[in-house]
């Protein structure tokens, strides 16, 4: 799955990730709970992953969460204004500086936008083998979206009972709900 990721032209990768941007500020503006949609746990890309950051121009009156790997594999969300705040962290991953970036609890985002290698249709997230995103959104019942590129989504992907699932999908061909939304 991950080859498919690699065989992105990095032009390919940017296209696809303007049109998916439309899509989150589409589904966003069209949802019942638009309204109450004001802090989006987001991430920066890794690689050949899906880049976000043209959400900051389209929904400039959005408070955007980024995640901060801490020890014991567990995630701390800060507010950024803009990717050129986030520096190199765990794993070479653009993250927030700790003492830069006001932590806000995950529990207080309105939309929380997830990575991963692959999802399925059935909202199961194949993410990068660490459980960080798990552990983040364990007990949590706030609208979940796995951010994919189409060739990224499968009927379902290898998980297990403690795996969180997605509540939507969304890739640079629209926004799919897996299940029955909770709470949006």
């Amino acid at each position: 799955m991950c080859m498919v990721l690699s065989e992105l032209s990095p032009e390919a990768i940017s296209a696809k990730s303007e049109t998916l941007c439309h899509h989150i500020t589409h589904f966003i503006s069209t949802n019942k709970r638009a309204l109450e949609v004001q802090t989006i746990a987001i991430f920066a890309a890794h690689g050949a992953e899906v880049n976000l950051a043209t959400l900051h121009q389209l929904l400039p009156e959005k408070t955007f969460l980024y995640p901060l790997c801490r020890p014991q594999r567990q995630l701390s969300f800060h507010i950024v204004t803009s990717i050129p705040e986030l520096i190199p962290g765990s794993m070479s991953i653009l993250e927030p500086q700790s003492e830069r970036h006001i932590e806000v609890p995950l529990a207080d985002a309105d939309l929380i936008l997830c990575p991963g290698l692959a999802f399925g249709k059935d909202g199961s997230r194949l993410g990068h083998g660490g459980g960080y995103y798990d552990r983040a959104l364990h007990s949590l019942s706030i609208p979940t979206c796995g951010v994919a590129f189409q060739n990224q989504v499968h009927g379902t992907v290898p998980h297990d009972h403690h795996d969180i699932a997605m509540n939507f999908i969304i890739t640079e061909t629209g926004v799919y709900p897996t299940k029955p939304d909770r709470g949006s």
